[in-house]
């Protein structure tokens, strides 16, 4: 119980933005309030007062009693809903342009998921001082790896083009292969304040085990792709919280009913799932075209989101597609382009029956885009896994304040809450593209109007 105390503190002083709230008070009005949390009709013609940083009040214009020294922001046609989280990013990868470009697009906080915890911390201390814009920020600092898996690393590194893989992707990764692995590994991740424990890959059962064993007793959630070395139904059952991308064999392989008997343990254990159907998707494009959308000559006219990728992510990217493009078979195109649509349909079957779904994208892997790959992931959700607008939102609100045990403070438009919201010029149940058309966004009660949020933009073009 006392790790769970030094997680909680220190988790929660280190989200970022929390000290940026503006003085004074802030009245968005005559707005339609959209809590996806809700059931009913969204009230229309509503004033949200806030007042540094938080939520006031939240009700019919002309009722709400707004202070003298009030900045009003006309909401007049515009919806508000509850600021976006993306729970699956991945900064060593993006750089730190990313946190601006997030934000930019509505996105106030993200679950890292796995990084190089001193950077993320340092960004944070800036954000809580107002020295740099972008999303609150959950960590599990470091992602736990097999003894395998790193010596790959090392192995690949030696391969020409992947010279620099070790470098950037050791630093950052645990490995845990055994009991006493685990321990020491969710010790120190108790140590270092994080806010859930991340794996990728695990070496044995026992280790997998321990690592649930430990981070219970650590009082701290575990995330993690489907382990391998136990099944997925075992994971759910035995505590792992979260279970990340596309994890089901194809339909080829695990019929519809195996499919739903293990759908059922999900819902049962209220084990989570972020599918990340975004990466999903991008995974599916050859190399060849991959290269062509980032690399060549007419990128920035076939993508305008390329104007956005930092040098960094670039450095990154070019690795991964390199190792693409090596691979030519028939086998591997067929292979994804199958799990990809059988992702869709698990996704379908997961709602219906009532898992619980968060909206993550893995930004920073090959066009997955930070900020742009969000509203993409709510694109895919609702118009090819069937999801409604009101269901994808919920998936990117209040679901993940929730595993992030932050409902209480983050999630929804209501009194009491921190003041984070986006203001949309169309209504995003009418159609769930329209998260793109945002007006403004406000982080702790600090406005950011189109015209602020664009030059956040241009400053990212012209950074490199």
């Amino acid at each position: 119980m006392k790790a769970r105390v030094l997680v909680a503190v220190c988790g929660l002083a280190a989200l970022g933005p929390e000290r940026q709230a503006q003085p004074g008070s802030i009245a968005i009005t005559n707005v339609t309030v959209i809590n996806p949390a809700d059931t009913g009709a969204p009230p229309r013609n509503q004033t949200i007062l806030i007042r540094d940083g938080v939520i006031q009040e939240v009700g019919p214009a002309g009722r709400v009693r707004l202070p003298r020294d009030v900045r009003q922001v006309d909401g007049r046609g515009k919806f508000a809903i509850p600021g976006l989280w993306d729970s699956h990013v991945h900064f060593m990868n993006t750089g730190p342009s990313a946190l601006p470009l997030l934000l930019a697009h509505g996105v106030t906080t993200v679950r890292e998921m796995g990084g190089y915890l001193d950077s993320t911390r340092a960004w944070q201390a800036r954000m809580a001082a107002g020295l740099l814009a972008g999303p609150r920020i959950i960590t599990p600092g470091p992602l736990l790896e097999s003894s395998r898996y790193l010596q790959g690393v090392r192995e690949r590194s030696a391969q020409p083009g992947q010279e620099q893989l070790a470098a950037r992707v050791l630093p950052y990764r645990m490995g845990v292969e055994d009991a006493e692995a685990a321990r020491r590994a969710i010790d120190s991740l108790a140590a270092l304040g994080v806010d859930f424990v991340k794996f990728r890959t695990v070496g044995s059962a026992e280790g997998y085990y321990a690592l649930l064993r430990e981070a219970k007793r650590a009082g701290v959630p575990v995330a993690g792709h489907a382990p391998g070395v136990v099944g997925p139904e075992t994971a759910s059952d035995s505590g792992q919280a979260d279970l990340e991308h596309a994890f089901f064999p194809p339909f080829t392989s695990l019929p519809p009913e195996r499919r739903d008997s293990l759908i059922e343990r999900l819902v049962r254990n209220g084990t989570w799932y972020t599918p990340t159907l975004v990466v999903s998707q991008a995974v599916t494009l050859s190399g060849d075209s991959a290269e062509r959308l980032i690399f060549g000559a007419r990128a920035t006219e076939l993508d305008e989101r390329r104007r956005y990728a930092s040098a960094w992510l670039l450095g990154w990217w070019r690795m991964q597609v390199d190792e693409r493009k090596a691979d030519t078979s028939s086998a591997r195109a067929r292979a994804v382009q199958e799990m990809y649509r059988s992702s869709l349909e698990d996704v379908r079957r997961m709602q219906a029956a009532g898992v619980r779904l968060l909206a993550g994208t893995d930004a920073g892997s090959v066009l997955v885009y930070p900020g742009f790959s969000l509203h993409e992931e709510l694109a895919l959700l609702v118009y090819r896994a069937g999801l409604s607008s009101r269901q994808a939102l919920r998936a990117a609100t209040i679901e993940p304040a929730r595993f992030a045990r932050l409902d209480d403070r983050f999630g929804t438009i209501a009194p009491g809450k921190v003041a984070d919201l986006v203001l949309l010029d169309a209504d995003p149940f009418a159609d769930i593209r329209n998260t793109r058309r945002i007006f403004g966004v406000v982080q702790a009660g600090r406005w950011l109007g189109r015209g602020e949020l664009d030059r956040m933009l241009q400053v990212i073009r012209t950074q490199d």
